[in-house]
């Protein structure tokens, strides 16, 4: 036989020339380029598509190919229908590691074992077609499937590119006995696939063989269906993203010490092209598909959410995005998340493939010395880990909002799947471990199936058993991940009852062939689904339909997208192809987005009806309005913001956290009087109402709120608030201020129960004991839905505002105290300096009814802020003429 070592790079035609030995040793070797001969050379670098027996030197054959005849020229062991021999495993494998690896690529998991004697069993009686395709562990070479989603050359373009979606990446086994010498380049040139040659010569070293780990290929479509089951019907966390982290640590840590070990460079920078080349194309056609979906199925206040998000997960900073909005991603009524939240995990993985590689290029000094690099690895790698778990329970115990997206919080992860691949082949030496491929089996096969029926036992009760969505990434992780190593140690059991048997089926392989499309739209068409049908959770049928669509959608998106990008030679051949394809992606779906916000940007706003045709906005019209406002994608303007950032005298002298002091003249300017607004955001949303009085008057106005904490000095906080009021209190006494704006009564979601919060009282009598005069603000309503939300489904169905009103709307005493909790504060007084309690319940809630839209203007802009533009046209001329009899 003659062998070519594949040279990356190399057109598919000279490879076959190279490889083509003389023409008398050849069924298809002829003279001159005849017809059979140069269809022969355009289809070697394929599969064999005939179920008859290989044509030597005519197509390269798949690990669904039929057996070749025994080089011994012993008779072969005749075969069921999709059945392979077991005696020609090994050199199946070696014909495959040619094309899926480079010669110094994978070592063997062991020692090669001698060919078993050749017997010939008795015959079986053929399977049935449904058997066989459920029995089997790969498509068959007729299978135009195959084709699209796995073979030898799919297998070679991915470069051992492996994480936990690629479809080739199940290669593990770098272990070899010790006192073998590593295999050269020289050495690679053993025979290759499907090129005559005579007897390898005496001596020569075997290639290795490549472990293609079929079980953990179906492992990756058991995680992707407990996600998608989990989502779809159960809204809990389910451990499969973090067994797909996992995975994803494993098959890389063996790509990059397989590369160590063998002394070839590294090649991060490759490796980065190569990943983000395959990863991103399918993610941009879902983004853009996610987004052509919003414009048409979803209301007009997501989009702008959804924009910044289609941006943020083409880039893998999703889950940065979800901190900074702080989203909860367990909420009860899933229909109201983003249909791209999902695209969290997958940023997560993609910040980890940018660092991880590095790691390794700690170490190369030492692989070049032809020192271990396992050991080192393990070290740094476990030090990464214990801090990453630490910090994990930590943050997950006092943030787990934020901690569940937390790419530091997730590394321990990362670290857990890299240190099984750096011990793992010394686990297998020492139990045995064997693969198919082997001909032999392994050691304690019954523990072995024993031990991967209690990983998926454990994988498929995790969440089941517990509800640990509030509690991961902490310690709980550790579950789903020890259920995954377990099947990964297990192995190939040797059983027919074993879990890895039913893992390397066929129908698991199809699932884990499309589980990466499968991720991307399965969250996006349960989303879309809920949206429309005004579900918290699908039912059983309609659970059903969505998953169905999303098979076949993942099936269309890896047919059409995601197989093609990674079997493209051309893509491969110059590192600036891919390099285009990743910005070709990134930029489509930010020109999308983009192009979509500034299209929106360009829509003028509609100003208020004015004359009779305008309606009352102490009314709730029962007939639709030309033009409701704010539009749904202008709520992000509704948060009141003053035009200045703090300058001059009212520039605090220090920051404080989460607070953005703002003004409304400039830093030189010279004010007649300065009025402060401290304490939550619902002070903040009484700015505007302030804006008639400071333009009369020529006054300051300075914004020094903080969200989520009122104005309670010299009481005790809690620590997110703890130090704002004595910060105010500095700031007050530098400015010394005419007028500090302030909310003081608090009120709750689901009941009337509004309180004036323990403090209160002293707080104010602090400010008035500075001279200072207080304008002290009663809460308004809060909800346990989006106010705005709720009224624009209503709207977008055809219904009115007295729709709206009857769905989404309350009476005012379901909502408010029957008396101002505030009342009493009237009577404190101060060294010249009094307070103005002002209850704006009869503008937002008028004739006892709190409803969603009054007029022509939504009330509330989510579920308890005031719109901008309702507090501009209907609070402040109610504010106006409080403060003008209050100061005069």
């Amino acid at each position: 036989m003659v062998t070519v070592p594949w040279s990356h790079g190399l057109p598919r035609r000279k490879i076959a020339e190279a490889a083509r030995p003389a023409p008398q040793e050849g069924p298809c070797r002829h003279p001159r380029p005849t017809p059979w001969r140069r269809r022969c050379r355009r289809r070697s670098p394929w599969p064999a598509r005939s179920a008859g027996p290989r044509r030597e030197g005519c197509a390269i054959s798949s690990p669904s190919d039929p057996p070749a005849p025994r080089r011994g020229g012993g008779p072969a062991r005749p075969q069921e229908d999709g059945e392979h021999a077991e005696g020609d495993a090994p050199r199946l494998a070696d014909d495959l590691s040619d094309w899926t690896q480079e010669a110094e690529d994978a070592p063997a998991l062991g020692p090669t074992p001698e060919p078993a004697a050749t017997t010939t069993p008795a015959p079986s009686r053929p399977r049935s077609s449904l058997a066989a395709w459920t029995a089997d562990a790969l498509p068959s070479s007729t299978s135009s499937l195959d084709d699209w989603l796995q073979g030898p050359v799919e297998a070679h373009a991915e470069r051992e590119a492996e994480d936990a979606w690629s479809t080739s990446g199940s290669v593990s086994g770098t272990w070899r006995p010790e006192g073998e010498e590593s295999r050269s380049r020289d050495a690679a040139s053993a025979p290759s696939v499907g090129v005559a040659a005579g007897p390898a010569p005496t001596g020569a070293p075997t290639p290795p063989r490549p472990a293609f780990r079929r079980e953990l290929h179906g492992l990756r479509a058991v995680a992707l269906g407990l996600v998608a089951v989990y989502h779809i019907w159960l809204g809990r966390v389910s451990g499969g993203v973090d067994v797909f982290l996992f995975l994803s640590a494993f098959f890389l840590t063996g790509t990059f010490v397989r590369r160590l070990e063998s002394g070839r460079p590294l090649g991060v920078p490759r490796y980065w092209l190569h990943t983000f080349k395959r990863l991103l194309p399918p993610a941009a056609v879902t983004i853009l598909l996610t987004l052509l979906a919003t414009a048409l199925l979803l209301p007009p206040s997501i989009w702008p959410t959804i924009m910044q998000q289609a941006v943020a997960s083409a880039v893998y900073l999703q889950n940065a995005l979800l901190v900074a909005m702080q989203v909860d991603y367990h909420a009860r009524d899933a229909g109201a998340a983003s249909p791209l939240q999902h695209f969290w995990s997958l940023s997560v993985q993609g910040q980890a493939f940018i660092v991880w590689p590095l790691l390794f290029l700690l170490v190369v000094r030492r692989a070049r010395a032809g020192r271990s690099v396992r050991r080192p690895l393990i070290a740094i790698i476990a030090v990464i880990g214990a801090v990453s778990l630490t910090w994990s329970i930590l943050s997950t115990q006092s943030q787990q909002q934020i901690a569940y997206f937390d790419t530091a919080a997730r590394m321990w992860e990362f670290a857990a799947g890299s240190l099984l691949a750096l011990s793992l082949p010394v686990l297998d030496r020492i139990t045995g471990a064997r693969r198919p491929e082997d001909g032999v089996p392994p050691r304690m096969r019954t523990l072995r199936a024993l031990a991967g029926w209690a990983g998926i036992a454990a994988l498929l009760a995790c969440g089941i058993v517990l509800d640990v969505s509030s509690m991961f990434p902490g310690w709980i992780a550790i579950w789903p991940l020890a259920a995954a190593a377990a099947v990964v140690v297990a192995g190939h059991s040797g059983r027919r009852w074993g879990v890895d048997a039913l893992l390397s089926t066929r129908p698991a392989a199809f699932i884990g062939d499309i589980s990466y499309a499968l991720y991307l739209v399965h969250w996006p068409l349960l989303v879309l689904w809920l949206h429309r049908s005004g579900q918290e959770r699908a039912g059983l049928l309609d659970g059903f339909a969505v998953l169905a669509a999303a098979v076949l959608l993942a099936w269309l998106l890896t047919r059409a997208v995601d197989a093609p990008v990674r079997r493209s030679r051309w893509l491969e051949a110059r590192p600036w192809r891919a390099l285009v394809a990743v910005a070709a992606s990134v930029a489509l779906v930010a020109g999308a987005a983009g192009g979509w916000w500034g299209a929106l940007q360009r829509t003028p706003s509609s100003p208020p009806v004015a004359g009779e045709d305008a309606v009352p906005t102490d009314e709730v019209a029962t007939e639709a309005p030309a033009v409701l406002r704010p539009k749904g994608w202008e709520l992000g303007g509704q948060w009141p913001n003053l035009p200045e950032d703090c300058a001059g005298v009212w520039k605090p002298a220090t920051s404080f956290r989460n607070t953005d002091c703002q003004q409304r003249l400039p830093g030189d300017a010279e004010p007649s009087m300065t009025i402060v607004v401290v304490g939550s955001s619902h002070s903040r949303q009484y700015v505007p109402a302030l804006l008639p009085t400071a333009e009369a008057r020529d006054a300051q106005i300075v914004n020094l709120t903080m969200s989520g904490c009122g104005f309670l000095a010299g009481t005790e906080r809690w620590p997110y608030c703890a130090g704002y009021d004595e910060w105010v209190l500095e700031y007050l006494d530098a400015v010394q201020p005419d007028l500090v704006m302030t909310t003081v009564t608090e009120t709750v979601p689901n009941s009337a129960a509004e309180t004036l919060p323990e403090g209160t009282e002293g707080a104010i009598q602090t400010l008035l004991d500075r001279g200072i005069d207080v304008l002290a603000m009663r809460d308004t309503p809060r909800w346990e839905q989006d106010q705005y939300a709720c009224a624009e489904a209503v709207i977008e169905d055809g219904g009115t505002p007295a729709d709206a009103d009857a769905a989404c709307g309350a009476d005012v005493a379901e909502k408010l105290a029957p008396e101002n909790p505030a009342a009493p504060l009237a009577t404190l007084t101060g060294p010249g300096s009094s307070v103005t309690v002002l209850d704006l319940t009869p503008e937002v809630c008028p004739e006892g009814r709190c409803s969603p839209i009054l007029g022509d203007t939504y009330v509330h802009m989510d579920d308890n802020h005031l719109t901008r533009v309702f507090v501009e046209e209907v609070l402040a001329p109610a504010v106006t003429r409080e403060l003008a009899a209050a100061t005069g």
